[in-house]
């Protein structure tokens, strides 16, 4: 019976768990203009260095991003995306880091 029970609550725990998780903002940085060569996904919360400035597109899913034109968020953030909007870039963008706010 106890078995039961442990293997009860830890299938409850999992469905609660889930049921709370949401999508998270993500910014996507091209290699190239226009959307174009590499790319690479930044969705986690805090700071991440961007290594690609050729383009980006930002979905905003609850999660603000400060953006800063120096490594490790360092300095003032020049520009916010919000938290609620999705935007793009075609051209190169100066930023070089991230923070996305969670």
């Amino acid at each position: 019976m106890r078995k039961f029970i442990i293997t009860s609550a830890f299938t409850a725990a999992l469905v609660v768990g889930g049921a709370g998780a949401a999508y998270a903002s993500q910014y996507v940085a091209y290699e190239g203009p226009g959307f174009t060569g590499r790319s690479v996904v930044i969705d986690r919360c805090g700071v991440s260095n961007i290594p690609y400035h050729g383009s980006y597109k930002w979905y905003g899913d609850g999660q603000s991003g400060r953006m800063y034109n120096q490594p490790n968020a360092q300095g003032v953030a020049h520009f916010t995306l919000a938290s609620n909007r999705n935007a793009e870039q075609r051209t190169p963008v100066g930023w070089k880091s991230i923070f996305i706010v969670c």
